[in-house]
């Protein structure tokens, strides 16, 4: 039962301004419940009455009205009007997810680091900033988005992805030598679906896969969720450990490797020429297939060798992905590999998830034909090449040893010699000090004896961070 009825209501509206008149509406009236101007149970003037008294469309303020309704601010009901929702529902609308005080450990890395953002300082992050992404190129691309077909945004989409980006994404790989046909390529729900599709079509528990170590933390989860047994390859500046790489490939006879040939996650280095042949041999000579996951390849150079092109995808799947260049938030990823194997990943995909957003893929479509993109990644390897030399030499100012000299890209891999305290412990105290940090153990299969990190250069380029490691 309504305790009033408010007929008449002032709203501070300007019409001349890019804000549209819904949303100053719906502003307007959430800042008087906020304000307590508007009291749970009031009833808020007919849509006719609101529309008159501001001179404004009757749809306007339907729309408004609907935009609070969706936020648990107001109530509406059949034949009665729009009602200022309880004080209960609407703290429920505004309620945000709040992690407990946060333990450094793989875990929170995996689970919650996204949440939470009561570390101000992420130099352990392992996105980009915000301002260096191509957010003008996105903006356009939606609204040229809008602009298209409705039929062509609420349908299902293909099951291997969108064919206009997949021909994109072929004629990209075309340009490190890898020729392959759009039924080769299928496009995934980031990198991370990639792999995973990949994981559960080739293998099943108790099979035994190589990866990276160091390696990407959330494959060595990825991996371990599976039930197979996972051995480490050594990471090393050149690439992988091709000699121990060898010798572990013929003791434990796995199916897959999974590697990243461009700018590695966590170390930031890249394969030789001579590594990458090395690898691509013991492939052949032992009978396991190379999962090759190159989502940093557009960050790397010209010159850092392609295991697929290399190996014309004969025993190479390849994995790549957008969020570095483009957003994170699409989640459009893809894999490139022999024509069977492609649709029998796709079916794997299609019994998990159907197909993907095709939305978000003509959105990256769109930004990677506009003209403006290769533009934008020259700027940002430029940036980031810049911010990991800068970086790296305030490192090892405060006794961190970088584990290769600068190549780019987002990340920095550094030891601290001679510490008495674990990389998990000193990550604890720098939580304590507002600084978050990404311990080596996170991507190690193994307790590492020295305690390393990784560094994300966009992050950690501050005074905080070196006066923390000084007083070490």
């Amino acid at each position: 039962m309504a305790k009033s009825v408010r007929e008449e209501l002032h709203l501070q509206l300007h019409r001349n301004t890019a804000t549209r008149l819904v949303e100053q509406v719906a502003a307007e009236l959430a800042r008087l419940i906020e304000a307590g101007q508007l009291r749970s149970g009031e009833r808020l003037p007919s849509v006719r009455q609101l529309a008159q008294s501001h001179d404004i469309g009757a749809s306007t303020v339907v729309e408004a009205y609907e935009q609070l309704v969706a936020r648990g601010l107001l109530q509406a009901r059949r034949g009665a009007g729009f009602f200022v929702a309880a004080r209960a529902t609407q703290a429920g609308a505004r309620a945000v997810f709040t992690p407990h005080e946060p333990a450094i450990d793989s875990a929170w890395l995996l689970s919650q680091m996204f949440a939470d953002d009561r570390v101000p300082i992420k130099a352990g992050a392992g996105w980009l900033p915000g301002k260096w992404l191509n957010d003008e190129g996105l903006h356009q691309a939606e609204r040229r988005i809008i602009r298209s077909p409705g039929l062509q945004q609420v349908a299902y989409g293909h099951p291997f992805g969108y064919a206009p980006l997949r021909q994109q994404i072929a004629q990209f790989l075309g340009h490190w030598a890898l020729e392959l046909s759009i039924d080769q390529v299928l496009t995934t729900h980031g990198a991370t679906q990639a792999l995973d599709l990949v994981v559960r079509t080739m293998t099943q528990p108790g099979d035994t896969v190589m990866i990276d170590d160091p390696g990407y933390c959330n494959l060595i989860a990825m991996l371990r969720l599976a039930g197979l047994n996972v051995i480490g390859v050594p990471r090393i500046p050149g690439g992988v450990d091709a000699e121990a790489l060898d010798v572990l490939a013929r003791q434990h006879r796995p199916k897959l490797f999974f590697t990243t040939s461009v700018l590695q996650n966590p170390t930031g280095t890249s394969y030789t020429p001579a590594c990458a042949m090395r690898v691509l041999q013991a492939a052949e000579r032992h009978g396991f297939w190379v999962v090759e996951d190159d989502i940093f390849r557009e960050l790397g150079q010209p010159t850092d060798p392609m295991l697929a092109a290399l190996d014309g995808l004969q025993r190479v799947i390849y994995v790549g992905s957008f969020s570095k260049t483009i957003a994170p938030s699409l989640r459009v990823g893809f894999v490139a590999c022999q024509p069977e194997l492609a649709r029998q990943i796709v079916h794997t995909k299609m019994i998990l998830t159907l197909t993907n957003s095709e939305i978000n893929e003509r959105l990256v479509h769109n930004v990677l034909t506009e003209g403006h993109h290769r533009r934008h990644v020259q700027t940002l390897n430029a940036t980031l090449l810049n911010a990991q030399s800068t970086l790296n030499a305030r490192l090892a100012e405060v006794g961190l040893i970088p584990f290769t000299a600068p190549r780019g890209g987002m990340f920095t891999w550094a030891t601290l010699a001679d510490s008495k305290l674990s990389a998990r412990e000193i990550a604890d105290r720098a939580r304590q000090k507002g600084i978050w940090l990404a311990p080596g153990d996170f991507f190690r299969l193994n307790t590492p004896e020295q305690a390393s990190f990784r560094f994300n250069v966009g992050f950690a380029d501050v005074p905080e961070l070196f006066e923390f490691f000084r007083t070490l």
